[in-house]
């Protein structure tokens, strides 16, 4: 067992096999030209990405000024379009309130021609009640001497309902 712990150790395994669970091996010691190579290493490493991260940096702040500066031609642009925005609502504000005004006036005429109907509907109702048929029956026959058509005065005609006819005349008598 002792054997397999050496080997492993010089071959630079970390771990050490046996019959329970896998133990760690101690690392072994570095020699101090290669640990300290390896720390320029790392230091050079770190120095580079700092130095690329504040390029970064530099670059996003320019990025960021130039996209706050705006050419004359695209605040020319933004004016247009805020104008041609503002001109479209005031338009369709405009339409709204003449169709508001309208459809108020539409409805005024419906009530008024709702008023005139029923005036004219009670004013019919009136002059009907008002006359009496027999009375004007009676003055046509009585003092102005009307009587009704004897059968000889009758004229009957047949009319064909799929033509028309112009009357330019009166129609004979037999």
């Amino acid at each position: 067992m002792r054997q397999q712990e050496e080997v492993a150790y010089r071959t630079n395994m970390n771990y050490i096999e046996g019959n329970t669970v896998r133990k760690m091996a101690p690392a072994p010691q570095r020699r101090s030209e290669q640990v300290h190579r390896e720390l320029e290493h790392k230091q050079e490493k770190d120095r580079v990405r700092e130095e690329r991260q504040r390029q970064a940096k530099i670059a996003a702040r320019k990025n960021q000024q130039k996209a706050m500066q705006l050419s004359p031609g695209y605040v020319v642009f933004l004016a247009a379009a805020m104008v041609a925005m503002v001109s479209v609502c005031g338009v369709y504000l405009k339409l709204q309130s003449d169709i508001t005004s309208r459809m108020k006036t539409v409805t005024a005429l419906e009530n008024q021609v709702t008023d005139l109907k029923t005036d004219n509907d009670a004013t019919l109702k009136r002059i009907n009640t008002s006359i009496d048929l027999e009375s004007v029956k009676n003055t046509a026959i009585n003092e102005l001497g009307m009587v009704y058509p004897t059968k000889e005065q009758i004229v009957y005609f047949q009319i064909d309902t799929t033509d028309y006819m112009n009357q330019y005349e009166d129609i004979p008598e037999k």
